[in-house]
């Protein structure tokens, strides 16, 4: 009997074991993480807006020079073909053979003022023609700058004489637009086109518009022929 009572309880041991083996043991619910019941991590939030780029401040504009620097001033100065007549900031001044005799009057208009523009007083003689074009530069600008355009001198304006120039020989004359353009001993002056920068005298000796053009000397007021 003794024997009996010590199987059973080893028996009794032997199953009370076997329940806390079960109830030791953890499930993939009770872990922490990974497996196939593993709920999935939160993605880290995205940022609510891409940065965007400082724009680029673009450079202040230059200023032009001012329209008509040179108009209505006439000067003096020594070339290679003599004192000749130039504006004021240089720019080279003709004569129109076929204005001879006509009294300071001008023959010249419609394309023959476009090559040639009319050097006139109180600002124009070429400020129509090709925009940003700045005293000096190329064919379009004011006078003063290089011719190119429409006469737009004022009205009523007069001229000045600088050194060298006789402010005797000096006068205007109105034109069909109403501008008043320099007149010289009785020749009304122009620019020509193609001369693009002070000094430049490539109008000398041009036959256009059916006569040819000459540079004016300062002293004797009259057409210099010479190449």
């Amino acid at each position: 009997m003794r024997n009996g009572v010590i199987a059973a309880g080893v028996l009794a041991l032997g199953l009370l074991g076997s329940a806390c083996g079960e109830g030791s043991k953890t499930t993939p619910e009770s872990q922490g993480g990974g497996g196939p019941y593993a709920q999935p991590s939160t993605p880290a939030a995205s940022p609510t807006g891409a940065a965007t780029a400082a724009p680029t401040e673009s450079p202040a504009p230059t200023e032009s020079p001012a329209p008509g620097a040179g108009a209505g001033v006439l000067n003096a100065k020594k070339t290679s073909l003599g004192t000749i007549l130039v504006d004021g900031t240089g720019r080279t001044l003709y004569a129109f053979e076929k204005d001879k005799g006509q009294g300071g009057k001008s023959a010249c208009e419609g394309a023959c003022a476009k090559e040639w523009p009319p050097f006139t007083a109180g600002g124009g003689g070429a400020s129509t023609g090709s925009p940003g074009a700045s005293p000096g530069g190329s064919p379009g600008a004011s006078p003063g700058g290089s011719p190119g355009g429409t006469a737009t001198g004022a009205p009523g304006a007069s001229p000045s004489a600088g050194p060298g120039v006789k402010s005797s020989m000096l006068s205007t004359t109105t034109r069909a637009d109403g501008t008043k353009q320099v007149v010289y001993n009785g020749w009304p002056l122009y620019y020509y086109s193609k001369d693009t920068s002070p000094g430049d005298t490539k109008g000398q000796g041009v036959t256009s518009f059916g006569a040819p053009w000459y540079v004016v000397g300062a002293d004797t007021g009259a057409p210099i022929t010479k190449h």
